[in-house]
């Protein structure tokens, strides 16, 4: 008995070395698997009005190292999202349609879910948020993409559900002659109403905004996308509030349009996403916060300074009624969005991913409260 039992305890550290070396094997293969699987996706070529996932494979182009950069910056906040585990393999077809910000990000999810699902086919379309809900209430698309929040009101009426799925950063930029280095909300605000308005007019030159000299004088120039696009309606209804009277710019067909045409314009201003704007933007000033902080804009390269204002979220909506239940597709394409695969898809097309929190809010309007 006492030889048994002391060969039993001498037998104890070779057990355990040897399930130690097994343990490394499987973690050193699980990582490259890991590594494997999570190298960038880029999404086919795609025209600027109608893409589809299924024309094209995916190219094959190396990973700038700007997105290889931003991908280890934001690789703490994606870590603890839930990853993507499909509940049953999809077939079918899936229309998703809307704001052009949201253009690279959804041929990216587009691709991701086809890589698991490739039976799954995701038809594309790009115009502005602003046609979204009316073509849902049509039947013409299942999956609106909006990259302005929607009022109670237009949630309520349209019977939808929008759903925070990544975000992207917002800026204001000048002609490099204005002298203008920061901007308050007050002359912000001032720089959207309408200046012919009654009640509250905005500013008309930009000596109502404080500036000096040759400018003074000179009218207020404001360019940026039509009216129907989401970065407009974002800051119509975050400083000025939903049926606000504003000021007519003059429209755009781009960033890059807006980029060149401040350029040329000296009394020139507009808006434009950061992330998705021409390498070269211009002079963007920076925000001038409530408190007297003066917050710069966040370069190509870098983390966005989590007191930066004009950070806005960019939405998936669909028709839903609590409770229901989502077509199988539709279901597995939101559980790819609010995954961490979907999440890096949102850094490489550009744009910032979710925190976790804003994941679990999302998933919640859903009824996925602790679900995988």
């Amino acid at each position: 008995m006492e030889v048994r039992a002391l060969r039993r305890h001498h037998l104890w550290p070779r057990l355990i070395a040897v399930l130690a070396t097994v343990l490394a094997a499987f973690t050193s293969s699980h990582a490259a698997q890991a590594q494997q699987a999570n190298v960038p996706r880029t999404a086919a070529p795609a025209s600027p009005r109608v893409a589809t996932n299924t024309a094209t494979p995916a190219d094959t182009k190396p990973v700038s190292p700007l997105v290889t950069s931003a991908l280890r910056q934001e690789r703490d906040l994606v870590a603890g999202l839930p990853p993507y585990l499909p509940k049953a393999p999809v077939a079918g077809k899936l229309s998703i349609a809307g704001s052009s910000a949201m253009n690279q990000l959804a041929l990216l999810w587009a691709d991701g879910l086809r890589h698991v699902h490739p039976e799954a086919k995701l038809d594309i379309a790009m115009f502005e948020s602003g046609q979204v809900l009316e073509r849902l209430a049509k039947g013409e698309m299942q999956i609106g993409l909006m990259s302005r929040p929607l009022t109670e009101k237009e949630i309520k009426e349209n019977g939808v559900i929008a759903l925070a799925s990544a975000k992207d950063v917002l800026g204001v930029v000048v002609n490099p002659a204005n002298p203008l280095q920061y901007i308050s909300q007050e002359q912000g605000i001032a720089i959207l109403r309408d200046p012919n308005s009654k009640d509250q007019p905005g500013a008309r030159t930009w000596g109502d905004l404080g500036v000096t000299g040759k400018l003074a004088s000179a009218p207020i120039n404001l360019y940026g996308r039509s009216s129907g696009t989401g970065a407009w309606g974002y800051l119509v209804q975050r400083f000025l509030g939903d049926g606000a009277t504003t000021r007519t710019g003059k429209d755009c067909n781009s960033y890059v349009q807006i980029c060149e045409a401040v350029a040329k314009d000296p009394a020139g201003v507009g808006y434009l996403s950061l992330k998705l704007a021409p390498t070269k933007v211009g002079k963007v000033l920076s925000l001038k916060l409530n408190t007297g902080e003066i917050i710069q804009p966040p370069k190509p390269d870098e983390e966005v300074d989590p007191r930066y204002p004009l950070v806005r979220e960019l939405y998936v909506v669909m028709k839903y009624k609590p409770g229901e239940r989502l077509s199988p597709i539709a279901e597995e394409f939101l559980r790819y969005v609010l995954s961490r695969s979907g999440q890096e898809d949102a850094i490489k097309a550009g744009l910032l991913p979710l925190r976790r929190d804003e994941v679990a809010a999302s998933r919640d309007q859903v009824g996925w409260t602790g679900k995988r």
